[in-house]
């Protein structure tokens, strides 16, 4: 994976995406619309889930997505619909005369982009049931791997309604058995 260095706008909002994971965001400031624009021109644009302003350390990380498909809603707020490539390291922060945020970003390894032979019959089943339940999660999902182990776990944590400090930890400092315990104690609740 590449360790280079990339300048890319940011988008501080509390939205938890791991790699492979897609998401559908409505973008109707005109910041975040020039966002949109710089990243169908360029190489995307980062979710930054802090969403604060605040100095950045090391341990700043976003969701590095391109925009795989866009759309105007019935009440003419763009629609787009991002998909995940990569977490990054958010190196530098700064903004410019519009008050968008750039960074200097890294990319970094993530558990759930490495091949798992675990068998998560049941975690695989309860989320094909939960896209065949939800239509617009099905359809933002035109490949479902959900024979690989990381990618459903990594679907889950996007998915459970559990705050956002919680999911974040998953980034860091938990592995993919720790993610997969988590996931399975709060679904046996």
């Amino acid at each position: 994976m590449k360790t280079n260095k990339i300048n890319l706008p940011i988008f501080p909002l509390s939205v938890f995406i791991l790699p492979e994971g897609m998401t559908k965001l409505r973008i109707f400031e005109p910041r975040y619309l020039k966002m949109v624009s710089i990243a169908l021109k360029g190489q995307g644009f980062i979710i930054w889930a802090r969403g604060d302003d605040k100095l950045l350390s090391n341990s700043s990380w976003g969701s590095w997505v391109e925009v795989m498909n866009f759309d105007q809603g019935s009440d003419g707020v763009l629609e787009i619909d991002v998909k995940c490539k990569s977490l990054v390291r958010i190196k530098s922060l700064e903004t410019d005369k519009d008050n968008l945020h750039f960074g200097d970003v890294t990319q970094m390894v993530h558990w759930s982009q490495s091949k798992t032979d675990v068998p998560l019959t049941d975690l695989s089943k309860c989320l094909k049931d939960v896209f065949a339940n939800n239509i617009d999660l099905d359809d933002l999902y035109l490949q479902k791997e959900t024979d690989s182990a990381g990618w459903v776990i990594a679907r889950w944590l996007e998915l459970l309604p559990v705050n956002l400090a919680i999911k974040a930890s998953f980034v860091i400092e938990h592995n993919f058995e720790e993610a997969k315990e988590f996931v399975q104690s709060v679904l046996d609740k």
